[in-house]
């Protein structure tokens, strides 16, 4: 697991799991487990980088503090600022870990610097394999990434392909 601290004094835990066997139960009742700040379940494909996570969690973080999200929950405001889109269901449908998926990434926002809900929620709730966070760079496509982000190829000569998804998740509220 990596853990981040985030602008608003709050800590972001990321961690990466594969073989995972039960994504669509815990698609449906880890709210039960985790009340208001519940694990993010994150398409592993649309990742790069953890970094844009981390922006897209600030955003959410920001708009979450300031009652001003799109969304209903905070997991829901963090898949929609990943998102290449406004659409807030095609957001959350695009970014969230599907039923089918065996391999995805969590985010959970803590008020714990140790971000102890990760290991609640791996022991407690997960039925797959917690892999080195290390591994999220590699074996990335690079080419369904700037398809879903609408990178051409002159923007991607100019700057390298992270920063242009972070120019779009930091300024989704600004276009």
């Amino acid at each position: 697991m990596i853990i981040y601290s985030l602008e608003n004094g709050m800590y972001l835990g990321i961690s990466y799991f594969q073989h995972v066997k039960n994504v669509k139960w815990l698609k449906n009742n880890i709210s039960k487990y985790f009340k208001n700040r519940s694990p993010v379940l994150i398409r592993r494909s649309l990742i790069v980088d953890p970094f844009q996570i981390v922006v897209a969690v600030n955003n959410a973080c920001l708009t979450y503090d300031n009652c001003n999200m799109v969304t209903k929950t905070l997991a829901t405001e963090i898949l929609f600022n990943l998102s290449s889109t406004k659409n807030i269901s095609q957001s959350l449908n695009d970014c969230s870990a599907a039923n089918e998926d065996d391999e995805f990434i969590i985010a959970i926002v803590s008020e714990l610097n140790d971000v102890a809900e990760m290991k609640i929620f791996s022991e407690k709730c997960l039925d797959g394999q917690e892999i080195n966070s290390s591994n999220i760079t590699k074996n990335v496509n690079t080419n369904f990434v700037q398809s879903y982000y609408n990178i051409n190829e002159e923007e991607i000569k100019n700057c390298n392909l992270l920063d242009s998804i972070i120019s779009r998740i930091a300024c989704k509220y600004i276009i």
